[in-house]
């Protein structure tokens, strides 16, 4: 392992995964062609209660600096509102094992449900309605729609798998385009130090490495054998982690899809801070 006596012993802390409850700022700013499309923020609460057991909860939610004001937002922040607080379990490197309070889940939904009927009707909420529903109806898709979270695929990155090696490489799905498949990128690991600020910082970059087209991705296509081009990126995230108990203090991330005609980009700069 690399590193001074110091930075090998906080690396161990970090293994060691303490019990801990934060609470972190999150922001996600969405960028099509350079232009400011949608700003999210909001506070996640995050408990860790042993090695493998979370409690995550969502509150304070924004959309470019405001409450939700349209109806699709209402609804979509109404909606997203019934899988939190959210209890799960993790394998020993982080990644997810299994969603702890699903049947929880499904009963806020079924609350929620009634007063959803009194507010919203039309051929839209039905078709609402029936996405939920389709969605609690099996396990997978309940981890997927969590899985399909920026905040949890980069919070909970298999850090165990990587961190004591430099130049590790591994492959990072990111859920670039809501409810889509998510985009693959090749991810190599960086040095491990101190930071100014007495944090562990991390950094790792990569490459898109996705065979799909920015169009494919956009309407969730498959790879035909007559496609060629494929659409270019990268991403860049930077993590700081308290020497303490092993959470993390900060992410920083830089997400860049170009199309393979370089007339569609999307950018999506993530940023989650301690308060």
């Amino acid at each position: 392992m690399n590193g001074t006596f110091d930075e090998r012993i906080s690396q161990n802390n970090i293994l060691e995964k303490k019990p801990f409850r934060k609470e972190y700022e999150v922001t996600q700013t969405i960028y099509e062609n350079g232009e400011d499309k949608t700003r999210i923020s909001f506070v996640a609460e995050v408990e860790r209660f042993d090695a493998f057991t979370y409690s995550i909860n969502r509150k304070n939610m924004l959309i470019n600096g405001q409450p939700p004001d349209s109806l699709v937002e209402e609804i979509s922040v109404k909606t997203g509102n019934i899988f939190f607080p959210l209890k799960l379990q993790t394998l020993e490197n982080g990644n997810l094992k299994q969603i702890s309070n699903q049947d929880e889940i499904r009963a806020r939904w079924h609350f929620i449900k009634n007063e959803f009927l009194q507010y919203y009707n039309g051929k839209g909420a039905q078709e609402i309605i029936k996405t939920i529903e389709n969605e609690l109806a099996s396990k997978n898709r309940i981890q997927n729609r969590i899985l399909n979270s920026f905040f949890y695929r980069l919070y909970f990155l298999p850090f165990k798998d990587y961190i004591e090696e430099k130049d590790a490489y591994f492959d990072l799905y990111l859920p670039v385009f809501p409810f889509k498949n998510k985009v693959k990128f090749g991810i190599k690991t960086g040095e491990f130090k101190l930071s100014e600020n007495g944090k562990l910082r991390m950094q790792i970059s990569g490459e898109c490495t996705d065979s799909r087209s920015f169009t494919q991705m956009i309407n969730n296509r498959k790879i035909t054998a007559s496609d060629e081009q494929k659409c270019s990126g990268k991403a860049e995230l930077v993590y700081q982690f308290n020497k303490e108990d092993g959470s993390v203090f900060s992410i920083n991330a830089d997400v860049v899809l170009i199309g393979e005609d370089e007339k569609n980009e999307r950018q999506i700069i993530f940023e989650t801070n301690t308060k």
